[in-house]
């Protein structure tokens, strides 16, 4: 009976740690990307580079792609051009070093009144990140022609783990970036230091006892990663901005 008591205990502790309430903070809309969400922009152009080293993998890429269509209305579609690795591209893990890289490797520069950008670059390793996002203007400093929002994605940190897959890792990392991209987390209703307060969204940051509770065995059982964002940071694309 005892030992009954202390796992329900236990249990009712882990599932207090997965509902915490949400830091106050009035509702409104999030900081977000003109380009990507404008309706005037109908296309979307996803540029990808590489370094030596680093290659998206296929399936990760439909992962993404299938979420930029959910979320983003672009009419005229969605483009994806994945260019060859860039051979005499030299990778060195510094902010100021990867977006100096990301403006001379992109090279597709379609007509900004009706195509937005997205500018994804592969490289191998930085720090602790497994991707990272700058938005849309903070090139700015260094030609003012960068008009997309800039992702980073980290190979060398997306390694398998048992049942969870370096696939399932890399498009959970990003649909992530994606949604920093687009001006999520950054609603003080639901997000603290630009990531959501919501801890079954993937605009969540890191492994904690709210993520161990809601994950552990799914993921043990079944590989699973969230792979989708919570209905508060859905809605937050909805707002007039």
């Amino acid at each position: 009976m005892l030992r009954a008591a202390f796992i329900a205990t236990i249990w009712a502790l882990l599932c207090g740690c997965a509902t915490l309430p949400k830091p106050a903070g009035p509702d409104g809309p999030s900081e977000r990307d003109p380009r990507l969400l404008d309706a005037s922009t109908e296309n979307l152009l996803i540029e990808v580079d590489r370094v030596p080293g680093a290659s998206p993998r296929p399936r990760a890429l439909a992962m993404f792609l299938k979420r930029t269509a959910k979320y983003l209305d672009k009419p005229g579609g969605i483009e994806l051009v994945v260019q060859a690795t860039s051979t005499d591209a030299q990778w060195k893990p510094d902010s100021r070093s990867i977006r100096r890289l990301g403006l001379t490797l992109r090279d597709q520069y379609p007509d900004p009144e009706t195509t937005a950008v997205i500018h994804i670059v592969y490289g191998t390793t930085w720090v602790n990140y497994r991707g990272y996002t700058w938005s849309t203007g903070v090139m700015q400093g260094y030609s003012r022609r960068y008009d997309a929002p800039l992702i980073v994605v980290l190979q060398d940190r997306l390694k398998p783990i048992a049942w969870i897959t370096g696939r399932r890792q890399e498009g959970s990392v990003l649909v992530h970036e994606f949604g920093h991209a687009v001006g999520l987390a950054t609603n003080p209703g639901h997000s603290f230091e630009g990531h959501c307060t919501n801890a079954w969204c993937l605009m969540y940051d890191g492994v904690d006892a709210r993520t161990f509770f809601l994950y552990f065995f799914p993921t043990l059982l079944g590989g699973y990663l969230p792979l989708d964002w919570c209905g508060d940071c859905a809605r937050d694309l909805e707002l007039t901005p």
